[in-house]
């Protein structure tokens, strides 16, 4: 089975010890069990050191050294790993982060999560949102019977209208799906924020910013984008009318919490820090989609 993509992965790699906010910092590493396997294998120089650093469990993971830093991780941010060993031998959640992969009626999709400061970069600099060219190759699935991707397309259509106000853009999105984000007060919407966990509890209080009805800035490119990228990651995956409005519901209220908090700083890192808070949290994101299901 053919595996799909918007336009700009193809324009994607990984920018390694030149990353601010790597990915081998913070996060519990958990290894696949064919990599554990091939671990306790290994031979060469660095096998030991490898097997050494993984702490047992279900499933095993890397224990975290200072500054919950990947034992693997080099003063100048690159991977040990790869270094002494060769990429083929990451465990999938290094060879595949920051991707994500659903399934649709039309085939296998994959995208980058915006949690990642590049992935992130290429997403709010590209227009490429709403064209899908094949990536690769993926082994053969039980599609979803529910046609997700035409709903995106006509949403997609939408955003691609130059011709339309951004904010006349949301308003037409929100009307057609009958969900918005004013469905909830700000008073409650920032109550819900305040009860959600967070990975750095400072950026709790920053999100309490938020607001339904925020001004949107000169330039809504990067908005506008963001939106488009929310609407892919959760909506292509519905398999239902329910679940493609809750979808809706989630995506609408991300942005409105983007544009909140985008005037304190780099459109782009509150981005980031939006999808590394929310969207990579299965818990977190189910918690703001049940507020849209009716």
């Amino acid at each position: 089975m053919k595996i799909f993509a918007p336009k700009y992965y193809t324009d994607f790699s990984c920018i390694a010890g030149a990353c601010r906010h790597s990915c081998c910092i913070g996060w519990e590493i958990d290894i696949d069990a064919e990599t554990a396997e091939k671990y306790r294998g290994m031979t060469g120089d660095y096998a030991k050191a490898v097997r050494e650093s993984i702490e047992p469990g279900d499933p095993p993971h890397f224990r975290l050294g200072a500054e919950k830093r990947c034992p693997h991780l080099d003063e100048t941010g690159l991977c040990r790993i790869i270094l002494a060993c060769g990429e083929d031998n990451l465990c999938e959640i290094c060879r595949e982060h920051p991707r994500f992969y659903h399934d649709t009626c039309r085939g296998r999709e994959v995208g980058l999560g915006m949690a990642c400061e590049e992935a992130c970069r290429r997403i709010l600099s590209s227009d490429g949102y709403a064209e899908f060219v094949p990536v690769g190759e993926g082994a053969d699935a039980e599609l979803p019977e529910f046609d997700a991707v035409a709903l995106r397309t006509e949403l997609f259509r939408l955003l691609s209208d130059r011709d339309i106000s951004y904010a006349d853009c949301r308003k037409k999105i929100a009307e057609r799906w009958r969900v918005s984000p004013s469905d909830l007060s700000d008073e409650a919407a920032r109550e819900l924020l305040s009860e959600l966990e967070y990975l750095d509890p400072a950026r709790r209080v920053r999100f309490l910013a938020y607001s339904s009805s925020c001004p949107d800035p000169e330039d809504s490119a990067q908005l506008r984008r963001a939106l488009a990228y929310f609407l892919f990651r959760h909506c292509s995956p519905a398999q239902s009318e329910a679940e493609f409005r809750a979808g809706v519901g989630f995506a609408l209220f991300c942005e409105r919490l983007l544009a909140s908090i985008a005037g304190e700083g780099d459109i782009a890192e509150c981005a980031r820090m939006i999808s590394e808070e929310l969207e990579y949290s299965e818990e977190n994101t189910e918690a703001i989609k049940f507020e849209f299901v009716f």
